[in-house]
């Protein structure tokens, strides 16, 4: 897919003795916040809405309208609100929202709020939404001249928070929705072979793309979650979904991008053009490199989906912790085979009840894999029993069908949308899954993990949604293993088995110390892991505190996005948090240190 001279620069920045980083303090670039007199006068930001069509919007916390205070105060516009705060799309649609920590109380528990102040919070204080490359230009040179940092929102699909920060202008994406499939399509100054390939809008969401696919009788490799933007964190982050095992990670077929730099340039790269940024751009993180205005995307012809999903009870007799770790470490003998066949595996293992699902593409891979699985999970009747079988060779006739008919829809089920969430994870190399010995070690860390998270929420304390259990992904880029370095993603993906993700949601009714208590249990449920020496982890479901977070979220591939930071973005002007080139101690980032003082 890719022709040679893209690579040719990887041996001189890759070292043979691992990282070799560039090191801390980068650029810090001097931001103005709101209330500092050089912040741009009215004068200035009217000249900048003027240059964008009037575009500009003054932003207030989404449930501003639910204050009785507060002027903006509207009783029918705040049951709007409170009807769509647990609703994804609406959400995603929102100027307003980001996934990490939302800044209203959820339908749950709301209404008119009459003894309170709806402060701005993190919400931006302006939001542009850009139609094109032109408008995002014109921005990224206002802003630079005026020491204004930018956030970029798509949807707001961002478990690190990157897409709102108080004192920003926000710049919005999500109106860029444009999808155009391209039978033959060559990047700029290539002379590879066409492919057939998808062009999205940067705020393009799966839910129209898995659409258009099903339309035009074509597959592309993107995720589960159906009301994300594909050409945002998504493939800047890296990438999984169902069909990730037997084609790889999303970014790795990521054929040209356009961006915006830090300068105001518009850039059209790939293999050929800018090759640097094009590797960085593809899994090195969302926010750092610029303001992406379009992707291409190749595509492969309909690939039919055969599924088990199945339901597993075990013994209530019988010690359910042992039984869940014995479960786990059993799904863990066969998890690398699993992968390396191009199937899915997906394991929420409540207490009293495991949810199991295994997706498998036709064209690459057989049910038969999961026999042996099967035949030693039923030798073991005594300790669990199959409540639930669902199986089929070809239970679904194209990827559309299985995202809009099941992936999608179990992904919403195990969500809590409109309330606050925070993450950690791991990637569980196949390595560490090759003895049972070790297999055993990994189970019962995940398994120590998952009780450090229940720990604040055994009393059941307001604002609570009960026991949250460990999610255990199966979807790694096994089939790209041996391209790893022909992208920025974090290498880590590629030797991965597992993704391991521990989560909580929380509402606005739960206190401070329960949520600094949820807070300290999410960052430290990855605990037992680490001490395996299990240290990488998927940047776009990680933990906002993660400690060393440049070996977490990028491995080795940390001094060559580095590089090419500096050589971009001298300036850092495009920082982001826990992103390449990070200054975390900038006031927009205030709320990280408040919320864990403990993180450096």
């Amino acid at each position: 897919m890719k022709p040679a001279v893209c690579l040719f620069w990887l041996p001189l920045l890759f070292s043979a003795g691992g990282i070799t980083a560039l090191q801390a303090p980068y650029d810090t670039p001097e931001f103005v916040s709101l209330a500092s007199k050089k912040w741009p006068s009215a004068s200035q930001w009217a000249s900048l809405n003027a240059s964008l069509g009037g575009r500009l919007k003054n932003l207030r916390p989404w449930a501003v309208v639910c204050y009785s205070s507060d002027a903006l105060f509207d009783y029918e516009e705040c049951q709007t609100v409170l009807t769509g705060y647990d609703n994804d799309t609406m959400a995603s649609r929102a100027f307003f929202l980001n996934t990490r920590i939302l800044p209203i109380p959820p339908k749950t528990s709301g209404k008119i709020i009459h003894d309170q102040v709806c402060r701005q919070g993190t919400t931006p204080p302006y939001s542009v939404a850009i139609s094109n490359a032109s408008d995002a230009s014109i921005v990224v040179k206002w802003a630079a001249k005026n020491k204004v940092k930018l956030t970029v929102k798509n949807t707001g699909h961002d478990y690190l928070g990157r897409s709102a920060a108080p004192s920003t202008l926000q710049v919005n994406t999500h109106t860029m929705n444009d999808i155009s499939y391209i039978p033959e399509f060559v990047p700029r100054g290539s002379a590879a072979a066409p492919v057939p390939a998808l062009t999205l809008g940067a705020g393009a969401q799966l839910y129209n793309i898995y659409a258009y696919a099903g339309a035009m009788n074509f597959s592309a490799v993107l995720g589960a979650c159906t009301t994300v933007g594909a050409a945002g964190g998504y493939l800047q982050g890296g990438g999984h979904g169902v069909l990730t095992p037997a084609y790889g990670l999303g970014a790795d077929h990521v054929l040209e991008v356009e961006i915006v730099t830090a300068d105001g340039s518009i850039k059209i790269i790939n293999a050929i053009q800018d090759p640097e940024l094009f590797w960085a751009v593809r899994g090195g993180g969302a926010g750092s490199w610029g303001i992406i205005t379009s992707m291409t995307i190749q595509t492969y012809p309909v690939i039919g989906i055969g599924a088990s999903l199945l339901v597993i009870e075990p013994n209530p007799s019988q010690n359910l912790t042992a039984l869940a770790i014995d479960f786990i470490a059993l799904l863990g003998k066969y998890q690398t085979e699993f992968v390396n066949s191009g199937i899915v595996s997906v394991l929420v293992p409540f207490e009293a009840q495991y949810i199991l699902n295994f997706y498998l593409p036709t064209t690459t891979s057989h049910i038969s894999t999961l026999n042996p699985f099967f035949s030693e999970l039923l030798a073991l009747s005594s300790n669990y029993s199959v409540a639930s079988n669902t199986t089929s060779a070809t239970m679904f006739a194209s990827v559309t069908a299985a995202e809009t008919e099941n992936i999608g829809p179990f992904f919403d089920s195990v969500n809590l949308y409109g309330a606050s969430n925070q993450l950690s994870s791991r990637l569980i190399p196949q390595a560490s899954l090759s003895t049972s010995t070790s297999i055993q070690e990994v189970a019962e860390a995940i398994w120590a993990g998952s009780q450090i998270l229940n720990e604040p929420l055994q009393s059941g304390p307001p604002g609570t949604f009960g026991a949250v259990p460990p999610f255990l992904l199966g979807n790694m880029p096994a089939a790209t293993r041996q391209k790893a370095n022909e992208t920025g993603a974090n290498p880590g993906l590629y030797e991965a088995a597992w993704h391991v993700v521990f989560a909580v949601p929380w509402t606005i009714d739960a206190n401070e110390t329960t949520s600094n208590a949820i807070a300290e249990a999410v960052h430290s449920a990855t605990n037992p892991l680490t001490a395996l020496g299990i240290t990488s982890s998927y940047q776009n479901e990680g933990d906002v505190f993660e400690m060393n977070w440049q070996q977490a979220f990028f491995g080795y591939k940390y001094a060559n996005l580095s590089s090419i930071k500096q050589k971009y973005d001298p300036g850092n002007f495009f920082t982001t948090y826990k992103g390449v080139a990070s200054v975390t101690n900038l006031n927009a980032y205030q709320c990280y240190a408040e919320d864990l003082r403990a993180d450096p």
